[in-house]
């Protein structure tokens, strides 16, 4: 993804207006609308640019992966699925700037499983199984289509890989999430609010594999 100079602008008029304390829905149609942003830039202003203090909690509670070891380990299936499968298929993604990389699908719930959902699912559980947690469980949406089956592969993986856990499709995921694990998989801005623990398993990814494919707002 190119950034034109107006959606530079654009970002760092957001982060101005965060900064005062401005409602992030508010921010980004105001500036969307000023510089005329399609709704891909949208979505890159709502998911990747925050002010200072709020960017600084979200990074503070970015783990690196051994700190799973020995831990309950609860993994936000669709986020981290989608993020990992937007790598490989090469589709934009963004270094934000709480240092959290997500992806610009905006499909989370339209989640169709592919070819290709095994092998993201293999890739996630072999970052995870080196690390050996005391437990893990991924935690699905029940309300999104297939959900079941998708635990049910995942579930499968798990156990193939000789790991204590499981996955469940659960009606609020985000809850169960928090619930259970005493470190969380995600790049959600929701869960990382409440959260304490965080990795980021999109970032562990991409430090194994070239991929010229991510903006990098904290350069801007």
């Amino acid at each position: 993804m190119n950034l034109s100079e107006k959606l530079v602008d654009a970002i760092k008029d957001t982060r101005f207006l965060l900064k005062r304390g401005y409602n992030r829905e508010s921010c980004v149609r105001f500036v969307g609308d000023r510089y005329q942003l399609n709704k891909t830039e949208r979505l890159l202003l709502y998911r990747g640019v925050y002010d200072d203090e709020h960017a600084k909690s979200h990074a503070d509670k970015h783990r690196a992966t051994n700190l799973i070891h020995g831990k309950k380990l609860a993994v936000d299936g669709y986020n981290v699925l989608i993020t990992i499968e937007s790598i490989l298929l090469e589709k934009d993604l963004i270094f934000c700037d709480d240092e959290f990389v997500r992806d610009l699908s905006a499909i989370h719930g339209k989640y169709k499983q592919t070819n290709l959902t095994k092998c993201v699912l293999k890739k996630v559980v072999d970052m995870i199984t080196p690390y050996t947690p005391k437990e893990v469980i991924f935690f699905y949406d029940a309300q999104a289509s297939m959900s079941g089956e998708l635990a049910s592969l995942t579930k499968t993986i798990v156990k193939e890989a000789g790991l204590n856990g499981d996955a469940k499709a659960v009606k609020q995921a985000d809850l169960e999430v928090l619930k259970f694990g005493e470190v969380v998989a995600s790049s959600d801005a929701v869960l990382i609010d409440k959260a304490e623990k965080v990795i980021d398993f999109a970032e562990e990814f991409l430090k194994m594999r070239e991929f010229n494919g991510i903006v990098k707002l904290t350069e801007i």
